[in-house]
This record gives structure tokens, sequence and C-alpha cells, in this order.
């Protein structure tokens, strides 16, 4: 046994460290190769993989690969330090890294990472999953998901985990969601940011995209140009043009064009023209500046209020609905009845 075990293994490297030469028991291709051979379906041995063709079955490489630019594994395929691949369909493990030019099928994992065009079912990596094109399945990285095109299921990652456009679920610990599109689900502890929403966005820190249709949190801010349907935030909540639904903001919620629904702000609730119930300390302004002359400088913002404004100070320029509070303002009203304590009405 001390003498078959040593020649075994030169044997093995004699066969191994010839790119072009292999030892093959494999009748018609099918069998057992030890060495660099091109074309198997069987058990294949090899030290460094290169210009390997088609293997069909297990694949083991002892050794970094070299150029294997149309190699297409379907199989088991592992790799001590690293596999080089054009498509692998099956199981790909390797110590450091995957990388496969055109396309992974199955479940694929490396020490550092895995990279390709296309996915389609599970990449693990301890460092990144960078795929470049479309995910179809799951990718989980220690670091990073990387910014693919299209995500169709999950982006699992302790930082970042975000694609062009998404239809499933991203988790990433600083950063999440779809660059132009998300359908679905996008969590993270900092910053969710998608131009187009339909689900649900929650950001630790920040929320926020372009046009947000669903359920959106942001724990200091939630944002967007348009927002239909429920927003939350313990600091504000603010949208450019329109703001429809329910919006809940800790310290205040304000669009420059329309509010239309239910808006809540401990501070202040704020927009051009308001359609529904606005609850907040001041209602249609906001304190623009604060100095030792005038002291307090408002900056006088709603226009048009119809409903129901729940504060300390209401103001509006014209009102159809009721202002309850200590301060009311409506402009529409005659100068007598512009300016009352409690309660000022005009239907």
């Amino acid at each position: 046994m001390k003498t078959v075990l040593p020649f075994a293994a030169a044997l093995l490297l004699t066969f191994c460290t010839a790119s072009a030469q292999s030892l093959d028991l494999a009748p018609g291709g099918y069998g057992l190769s030890i060495g660099n051979s091109k074309r198997l379906t069987g058990i294949r041995l090899n030290l460094i993989d290169s210009k390997v063709e088609r293997i069909t079955g297990l694949n083991l490489t002892l050794w970094n690969p070299k150029k294997n630019p149309q190699a297409a594994y379907n199989g088991i395929v592992l790799g001590a330090i690293g596999t080089k691949a054009r498509t692998i369909n099956g199981l790909a493990l390797s110590g450091i890294g995957i990388n496969a030019r055109e396309s992974i099928t199955g479940i694929a994992a490396g020490g550092l990472g895995v990279g390709t065009r296309r996915l389609d079912g599970l990449a693990l990596g301890l460092g990144l999953v960078d795929v470049e094109e479309r995910i179809r399945g799951i990718a989980i990285a220690g670091i990073w998901t990387g910014e693919c095109n299209q995500l169709h299921g999950i982006a699992l990652s302790p930082i970042g985990a975000i694609a062009d456009t998404v239809r499933g679920l991203t988790i990433g610990g600083l950063l999440a969601g779809g660059g132009s599109r998300l359908t679905g689900v996008a969590l993270s502890l900092g910053f969710s940011f998608s131009s187009r929403v339909r689900g649900v966005e929650i950001g630790g820190i920040a929320a926020g995209g372009g046009d947000l249709k669903g359920v959106v949190f942001g724990g200091l801010f939630a944002g967007a140009e348009k927002m239909d349907g429920i927003t939350l935030s313990l600091g504000g909540v603010g949208a450019e043009k329109h703001l429809r639904g329910i919006a809940l903001g800790g310290l205040g919620v304000g669009a420059e064009g329309k509010i239309r629904g239910v808006a809540i702000g401990t501070a202040v609730v704020f927009a051009r023209d308001v359609q529904g119930i606005a609850a907040g300390i001041f209602n249609g302004f906001i304190i623009d500046r604060i100095d030792l002359e005038d002291f307090l400088h408002f900056k006088y913002i709603n226009d048009r209020f119809t409903g129901l404004s729940i504060g300390l100070i209401n103001y509006t320029r014209h009102l159809r609905g009721v202002q309850f509070g200590l301060v009311n303002y409506a402009e529409n009203n005659p100068k007598w009845l512009r300016l009352l304590p409690i309660i000022n009405v005009h239907l």
C-alpha cells in the first residue's frame, strides 16, 4: 500500500500537467479520464483545466484553470481553487470562485464569489455574486449581489442587494432595491430606492424613488416624485408631484403639488392642494427660517384645502371644509371670519 499511493499520485501528476494529454479508460467517450481530456461523459480528474469542450458527469480540478472559453460542464463540478467555463449545468463548488461567462443553471458556490451572465438557480459567495444580465432564482452574497439587469427571485446580502429591474425580494443590510423598477419587496437597514415601485419598500434610514405604489417605510425619510398607497416615516414624508393614500410622518408630511387622502405629521402637513384629512401642529405653512431680527419667518403654501384640517394652527387661501385648532385662517371667508379660534368653516 505504501508504494501504491505515491505511484498513483505521480501518475496523476504526469498526465495532468500535460495540457493535451490524458489517461482515458473511456471507450466511446464514456468512463474515467485522468488528465486534460477535452470531452467526456463520466468521471474526470485533472490538475489544470485548459481548452475543455464538454464534460458530463463529475469533473474535479485540483489547480488554477487556464483559458477555458468554450467549456460546458454538466453534472458536478468541483474546483479546489476555481472553475472557468462557458456554461455550467448542475452543481458547481470551488474554493475561491466560479466564472461562467454565459450561464449557470443549478447551484454554484464559491469561497470568494460567483460570476456569470445569466443565473437560473442558486448562487452563493462569501464575497459577491456578480450576475450581469439576469437572475432567475436566488443570489446570496456576503458583501454584494452585484447589479444585474433583471432579478426574478431573491437577492440577499449584508451590504447591498440591488438590480435594475426586480420582480421578487431584495434584502440588503445597507442598500436594497430596483434601479428602474421594483415589483415585490425591498428591505434594507440603510437605504432602499427604486425609480418605480409596485409593492413594499422599507429602508431603515430612508426609502423612496420616482413613482411609488404600495407600502413605503423610511426610518428618517420616505420620499418620491409620486406616491400612491401607504407611506410611513419616523422622520418626514415628502412627494414632489402628489401624495395619494395614507401618509404618516413623525416630523411632517409634505408635497409640492397635491395630497389626496390622509396625511398626519407631528409638526407640519403642507401641500398646494389638499383633499382629505390633514393633522399636524402646523397645517398649510412651514417656518421658513428663524433669526434675531424678525424671529419667525413663515412660508404659506396651501392654496386650496378640501376636507378636515386638525392642528394647532391651520392655514389655507381657499377652504372648502372644516378647520379645528387654536388658530384657523381661511382667506376665502369674509374678512371678519377669516381668522377664528377653535373652528373655521367654509362649505
